[in-house]
């Protein structure tokens, strides 16, 4: 008596011919589904055609299966496209392809061999959005960079030049030697830019804050108008001590300059 899955093959068992009758149809669907792109708010529009050969099931269980196929290809899919920008469309086709291929919901007894197919598209008009997103990032870094570049000239100039009313003529004589007919004109438009003395500090300590204080500021400003003098030539040569002459000399300028407001006050 001949037995089914013995013989030739070993003893892995074997399917009767016969029963090939008895399976089930093969099964083809197509759906369609937006999958997110890496573009914020932008998306693939995507179209999916599945078959699948049944070893055997009946037809509620099929659809119950083809169903939880379908929801788990859509989130599969959708994990892979967020690493894509709608310009990639054909990366993100090849790597969904590999992706759903590798699907684990299909290792089932029901299901003897499946294929997944994926199309991208992409609307024109969110291509050329997408294509302006990404040259905006590397624009938006670059307008920073000018910005933070010009905020740090302006705070040289506060702390640098515009703290004295001849130091800030001068500086202005060097950069157009051949105006020195308007120095006067211009030395009034420069008096008007001149950095308070109070601010001075501030953006000397390098906080980029002209209305801080700074603490040195801050102790002088509580003295008594006679104990001040004598503290500042007291701080003054101890920066000195250190070799710092120019921030000396700037603490003498600010705060008898301070002291002179504050007499014809």
């Amino acid at each position: 008596m001949a037995l089914f899955g013995f013989g030739a093959r070993g003893d892995r068992p074997s399917v009767p011919s016969w029963s090939i009758a008895f399976r089930a149809p093969d099964t083809q669907i197509e759906f369609e589904a937006r999958l997110p792109s890496k573009n914020e708010g932008l998306w693939f529009e995507a179209r999916f055609s599945l078959e699948v050969a049944w070893n055997g099931a009946g037809a509620s269980a099929r659809a119950r299966m083809l169903a939880e196929f379908q929801r788990r290809i859509i989130g599969a899919a959708s994990e892979s496209s967020v690493g894509f920008s709608l310009g990639d469309k054909g990366a993100a086709e090849a790597e969904l392809g590999c992706a759903l291929f590798d699907e684990e919901v299909f290792d089932r007894a029901e299901v003897r061999d499946h294929k997944v197919l994926v199309s991208l598209t992409v609307d024109e008009g969110d291509m050329s959005l997408a294509k302006e997103l990404e040259l905006l990032g590397p624009r938006k870094e670059i307008q920073a960079a000018v910005h933070r570049g010009r905020m740090e000239r302006v705070r040289e100039l506060q702390r640098d030049v515009l703290v004295d009313s001849v130091l800030a003529r001068v500086w202005w004589f060097e950069q157009h030697p051949d105006r020195l007919g308007q120095i006067s004109e211009m030395g009034e438009m420069l008096d008007e830019m001149l950095t308070p003395p109070e601010q001075v500090g501030g953006i000397v300590n390098g906080d980029g804050d002209g209305g801080r204080e700074s603490t040195m500021d801050a102790f002088l400003a509580g003295l008594e108008e006679w104990e001040r003098p004598a503290m500042v030539d007291r701080l003054a040569s101890i920066l000195e001590g250190f070799e710092r002459a120019d921030l000396a000399e700037r603490l003498r300028r600010q705060w008898v300059t301070t002291a002179g407001t504050e007499a014809g006050a």
